[in-house]
């Protein structure tokens, strides 16, 4: 039996709280109560139960519980959005997010060296002068 909550494939195998994970959106961490904890929490299941031996009732109930959220495709659209519209304003996290550097202010002279795009400088670039001239050098 295939269990699907909000058209994502839910691992049969795993507790309910841990295959809640796999929809995105939907956190696991153990520290703080999370989605999928506030969630059974509310509906009243127990959070070890196996997915596979939940009933077609539980499995609705919580198909209601988290269509009030936003996960996966609207939330991927959000973020991307607020991504644009960083890049957008150009403001400091939009500049690193177009270059590709790390954004939250991670250091970036020793650990971003395995970045797909490296290792990125801002460069001078030569100038034209109108005319037969080349452009002189700078930097």
């Amino acid at each position: 039996m295939v269990v699907r909550i909000n058209n994502v494939v839910i691992p049969e195998k795993k507790n309910i709280r841990v295959a809640l994970a796999s929809i995105y959106g939907i956190g696991k961490r153990y520290g703080k109560k999370t989605r999928a904890q506030l969630i059974l929490a509310k509906l009243g299941i127990n959070h070890h139960t196996k997915v596979k031996d939940l009933t077609d009732q539980q499995i609705n109930a919580i198909n209601q519980e988290i269509k009030q959220f936003d996960i996966e495709g609207d939330l991927r659209q959000k973020t991307e959005q607020n991504i644009q519209e960083k890049i957008r304003i150009n403001c400091w996290q939009g500049i690193c997010h177009s270059m590709g550097k790390k954004v939250r202010g991670q250091a970036t002279r020793h650990n971003n060296r395995n970045r797909p795009q490296g290792i990125k400088t801002i460069t001078k670039r030569p100038i034209a002068i109108a005319g037969k001239k080349k452009a002189p050098k700078q930097g």
